[in-house]
């Protein structure tokens, strides 16, 4: 019961940080919808669509936990002013068929001292 109990607050700590890391004008798709469309199908659908995933480690319970990153530049709307790049983490726990269970922000301490972890545009292809 404890370990359910715990699950249940770590998956509801993985969504808020989902909250922080994807806006809801992060391209088009906010942490709810992203979960609304992700959660259930494919892995290899949300990778066909956004890319391959970074890393990637067996669960003893058959399933797999990805790791997916992309690194992407923000035009500033100030003129004369570099663009922003942005790196977004985001770790998706899939079960032994490979369907996404959950979706979740990871800590990002892999950003570089111009970099900001953000995923406001990483998903700006999402049109579900």
């Amino acid at each position: 019961m404890a370990r359910k109990l715990s699950l249940t607050v770590i998956g509801l700590a993985c969504l808020c940080s989902v909250s922080a890391c994807v806006s809801a004008d992060g391209g088009g798709a906010s942490p709810e919808s992203l979960s609304e469309r992700w959660i259930g199908k494919s892995a290899d659908a949300f990778f066909d669509q956004y890319g391959s995933p970074f890393a990637e480690y067996g669960e003893r319970s058959g399933g797999v936990r990805y790791t997916w990153r992309k690194r992407f530049a923000v035009s500033s709307s100030v003129a004369g002013e570099p663009s922003e790049v942005r790196v977004c983490e985001i770790d998706l726990l899939t079960d032994a068929n490979n369907r996404i269970q959950s979706i979740g922000a990871t800590r990002n301490s892999k950003i570089r001292g111009d970099e900001a972890a953000s995923c406001d545009g990483a998903f700006a292809r999402d049109v579900g």
